[in-house]
This record gives structure tokens, C-alpha cells and sequence, in this order.
């Protein structure tokens, strides 16, 4: 095969054995790696293999640790740091009391296939007092060179009412020693759902929007307790109702909203990305808006959008790679296609975003409901190609029909490297 060929090495539909049954349509499915061993989590399971991904054991996340509050909720994240050998998995548990808990559980080393795991929980109102009656929800994490990112958004319980959106920042050395739990935070009270970047290094940027044409970026050095911010302005686009109806008349984005959910630095360029409604004739359906900007300037280099005026796209989420290639997941769908999956990669080979169906859907959802984000990630150890979780329905239309997906994917040149992990 050429080397600049599109390449699958795993593409595979996790059973209802692997997931325990524990499916939702809003599925949230997130994974993560080291070498051969993968964990993989979504609403309501978590999942994992200790062979590359040839057979998988059922983790139940409501007593896999000891539960808090109401019980296990949802909103679970996974990833793998490798630099210290940490793989972290958050989990969000049920309203109590007032309040709920963020767990930040972690483990270290090939030890998957052991039940212990280390862990801190967070409480909005031991956080900050000022949060008392507050619950988080909405969770996703991020890494730079020496710190965790755990960003999430507080609403107040007795109303369901936002009142902020909040980044944790966590020290990874504090984790790989068990270390007592400490952390800084930044907050927001008017940018709505902040997003980290997949690759950062020594500075942390994080992204929201302003309005339909301005984004604003917060750049967090690992060296300093102060976070700095700059307005970017883009491009017009529009939220609303988003409606992208398959053949069976279903509308899979009925939830469908413009919160970030792809967001990634590489080569000095920001990466941000997240589902827009249709825009007139010019984006008949809704689609994939997506803005690079100089890291530095805070300069718009281009929009490329990823759109059809045939189907949709939507719920995307981004990773670099080693070489500062990007590789994508999202879904797509409308019109003749129910709801599927694809992937998707932006290097030297393809100058633009080349994508790939993994598996097309049977039906669309009958309970409306689809959603709310998927997980790429660079594929360790080999940092050359990626890991990216998806789902689709299969034979129905009901939560019972979900059926996860787990792709490693990258080009044919690339191959060595994964051969030479594949039995390590």
C-alpha cells in the first residue's frame, strides 16, 4: 500500500457483554491507551481490553469505586498521560444534598487489569464557598506538559440556573506520587463552557465563545497563576434549532447546540471547533465550523469548515499528533443517511480534511437524543496515529441498539510503528 493511504488498524463495534447493556443514545464516549491495553467509557458503562482491543471486560462504573452522593451519574472522560505513565478517568455523580462530586480517579503503569485505582473528589462547595448549592456537569480533560485540566460547568441546584464554568488545574507529579490532592482554578461568569486544547505544552490555552462572530482564548502558562485573554473574530454563524432528519424521518440533532467540543494546539496554530446550524444556501445543512489562529497573534489563518449540502456533521472533537498532524471524530447524517460515524485526518498527505466513514447507522434515534461528544486521542506509545471513540445504532432505534465503536486509525506509513507495539 502507498504509504499516504488512510488506514484503519482496528475498527471494531463493542457487544452489550462489553458494555454490560448500559447504552445510551446520548452515548459520550471517551478512550484511552497504553500499548494493547484500552479503556473505554461511555454513558452508562465503562469497558475495558488488555489485548489491543480482541476481547473486553465490563467495568461497572457504579461500584467500580466506592459510590458518593446519589450514585454514579455520567459524563465520564478517560485519557493516558505518558510521560508519567498515568491513565486518569473522571466520572460525575448524581445530585445530593445540595451538591454532586467530580471524581479524578487514576492509576499508573500496565495495571489495567487490576481493580485499584487512586482518587480525589471534588464538591463545588469545598472548592470555593462560594459555590455552595452548585453541582457540576458537562466534565472534559486536557494535559500539557505538567499539569491535568479538568474543566466542567456549575449550575446552581435549586433552579438548574449556569453560574460558571470552571478549569482545574492539577500538578501530573502530584498524581504519579499519590500525592495529597492540590490545584489552582480558573473561572468564568460569562464564557459558557470553556474548552482546553489537546497538545499543549508549557502554556494551556482555553476557548469559548463570545458571540456568533468573536471566539475568546485564555492562555494559562504553566509558569505563572495568571491567565491571559484575547477576542478573535471570525466568521457568522448560526445555533437555533438544528434539524438534519434521516430517512426515517428522525431527528438525530434535536439536542444539538454550539458548545465547543474540539479544540487542539499544534505548530503554533489553535485549533477550535464545534457544530453550527445551517447557515441559507451557503451551509444548507448544519455542519462542522472549525477556525485556525496564530497561537501567538491571536490571528485568524483560515475557517475550514466541514460541511454538505447533502448531509450533516456535527459533535466533532480534534487531536495532534507527534508530527502536529490532526486527526478528528465526528458523526454525520440526514437526509438518505441515518447517523454514522466518521474519522478523519488533516496532515501533509491530505492538505485539508480527508475523513473516513467507520460504520454507518441502521436507524436514527427514536427518542430524538444524539450526542454530546466523542474522545480522540493520540495513539500511545507510538504518538503517530490515533485512538477515537464513536457509536452508531444498529437494527433499532432505542438505547439497547447503540453500539459503541473504538478506531485506530493513521496512514500506511505508520504501520511499523503500530506493528511494533501490537504485541508489546
Amino acid at each position: 500500500m502507498p504509504p499516504g493511504d488512510f488506514v484503519m488498524f482496528t475498527n471494531i463495534g463493542l457487544t452489550d457483554a462489553d458494555t454490560g447493556g448500559q447504552t445510551s443514545t446520548v452515548g459520550e464516549p471517551s478512550v484511552a491507551n497504553n500499548g494493547r491495553q484500552i479503556f473505554m467509557t461511555g454513558n452508562w458503562y465503562a469497558t475495558r481490553s488488555l489485548d489491543g482491543g480482541a476481547t473486553w471486560s465490563h467495568v461497572s462504573p457504579f461500584n467500580q469505586l466506592p459510590p458518593v452522593d446519589g450514585g454514579f451519574c455520567c459524563d465520564q472522560t478517560v485519557l493516558y498521560e505518558p510521560s508519567r505513565d498515568l491513565l486518569i478517568w473522571l466520572l460525575q455523580y448524581i445530585t445530593s444534598n445540595n451538591t454532586n462530586t467530580l471524581r479524578i480517579a487514576f492509576k499508573q503503569g500496565a495495571s489495567l487489569g487490576n481493580d485499584t485505582w487512586l482518587w480525589w473528589d471534588l464538591k463545588p462547595g469545598q472548592v470555593n464557598s462560594a459555590w455552595t448549592g452548585e453541582w457540576f456537569d458537562y466534565n472534559h480533560a486536557s494535559l500539557s506538559n505538567n499539569f491535568l485540566y479538568v474543566g466542567s460547568n456549575l449550575f446552581r441546584v435549586s433552579n438548574d440556573t449556569w453560574t460558571r464554568s470552571v478549569i482545574f488545574r492539577l500538578p501530573l507529579d502530584d498524581l504519579a506520587s499519590g500525592q495529597s490532592l492540590s490545584y489552582e482554578f480558573f473561572q468564568s461568569a460569562s464564557n459558557f463552557s470553556l474548552r482546553c486544547v489537546q497538545g499543549a505544552t508549557d502554556v494551556m490555552h482555553i476557548v469559548s465563545h463570545v458571540s456568533n462572530t468573536q471566539l475568546r482564548v485564555f492562555s494559562w502558562p504553566e509558569s505563572s497563576s495568571s491567565v491571559a485573554s484575547a477576542n478573535v473574530t471570525v466568521s457568522f454563524w448560526t445555533a437555533g434549532n438544528y434539524s438534519a432528519p434521516g430517512p426515517d424521518g428522525r431527528n438525530w440533532l434535536n439536542r444539538g447546540d454550539p458548545r465547543i467540543t474540539g479544540a487542539w494546539l499544534a505548530n503554533g496554530q489553535i485549533g477550535i471547533m464545534w457544530s453550527a446550524n445551517r447557515l441559507g444556501t451557503a451551509r444548507p445543512r448544519p455542519y462542522v465550523r472549525v477556525v485556525r489562529i496564530d497561537a501567538g497573534s491571536k490571528a485568524v489563518i483560515d475557517e475550514p469548515d466541514i460541511w454538505n449540502r447533502d448531509v450533516a456533521y456535527a459533535y466533532p472533537t480534534a487531536c495532534p499528533n507527534d508530527r502536529g498532524h490532526v486527526g478528528i471524530t465526528l458523526f454525520t447524517g440526514g437526509g438518505t443517511l441515518h447517523p454514522s460515524h466518521v474519522v478523519g485526518i488533516w496532515d501533509d498527505y491530505s492538505n485539508g480534511w480527508q475523513l473516513r466513514t467507520t460504520r454507518a447507522g441502521s436507524n436514527g434515534p427514536v427518542d430524538g437524543k444524539w450526542g454530546d461528544y466523542l474522545a480522540c486521542r493520540r495513539h500511545a506509545p507510538d504518538g503517530l496515529t490515533w485512538v477515537a471513540s464513536g457509536f452508531t445504532l444498529q437494527g433499532g432505534g432505542s438505547r439497547n441498539d447503540i453500539e459503541p465503536r473504538l478506531v485506530h486509525f493513521g496512514r500506511e506509513r505508520d504501520r511499523p510503528a503500530v506493528e511494533r507495539w501490537a504485541n508489546a
